[in-house]
């Protein structure tokens, strides 16, 4: 990782960068809604669940590949990667989710580091999109930071979103939810680690208990997330 690179890391996987994360459960209100996820060791599973299954067997592979791609800046294979990265998504919400939140993150990204490639890169999607995973590893990629780094903040930053959630769905409070945080790093850390080994011919959107919550989600009478 090149120096500084540490705190752009940070701030990419804080909960404030305007990448609108904040406003996605990720199918989490959904199960709380059905009485699924009641507490903080219903959460805990769900987090454990979801990393494995979206991040580690699907998500996490796909960004290792568009981060080593950027920093080669070979466009052509960033573009094919997208098209593969959208395919994974089978549901209306997880696909809009992706792209609005890839879009967003792109669009600031490539702002705030005044990179001319970068910014005529993701101008090609700033009409549909580009999904998070990708946009996620071209910015890190293009920034000099490694897979594997790149791989944390985003297996954080997916933790951290749904905690978040939590808090204001179960409802839990903030102690537990830092609990949650503290006590997923084993699964952070796996999450990771598969990431960074399973061949993206081996990825998998095979997740239906995800797909019928993002499904059912459209018609829950009350939401207060986009997913």
């Amino acid at each position: 990782m090149k120096e500084n690179q540490l705190f752009f890391l940070l701030q990419l996987a804080g909960g404030t960068f305007p990448s609108g994360g904040f406003s996605q459960s990720w199918g989490l209100e959904t199960f709380v809604a059905e009485g699924r996820v009641a507490g903080a060791a219903d959460c805990r599973a769900f987090l454990v669940a979801y990393l494995d299954a979206v991040v580690a067997r699907c998500e996490g592979p796909i960004l290792r590949e568009a981060t080593g791609y950027a920093g080669a800046w070979d466009t052509k294979a960033l573009a094919a990667l997208e098209e593969l990265s959208l395919a994974t998504r089978l549901t209306k919400e997880s696909r809009e989710s992706s792209l609005r939140t890839g879009k967003a993150l792109a669009r600031v990204s490539a702002e705030i580091a005044e990179d001319r490639e970068l910014s005529a890169f993701f101008a090609a999607y700033r009409r549909a999109g580009i999904t998070n995973p990708v946009a996620f590893g071209t910015v890190c990629g293009r920034l000099g930071i490694g897979p594997r780094s790149a791989l944390e903040a985003y297996a954080f930053n997916t933790v951290n979103g749904i905690a978040q959630s939590a808090v204001k769905m179960i409802p839990l409070g903030n102690t537990e939810a830092q609990r949650l945080l503290f006590e997923a790093r084993p699964a952070m850390a796996e999450c990771v680690l598969r990431s960074m080994t399973l061949p993206v011919a081996a990825v998998t959107n095979f997740s239906p208990g995800l797909d019928l919550a993002s499904i059912l989600h459209e018609t829950l009478p009350v939401r207060l997330y986009m997913s």
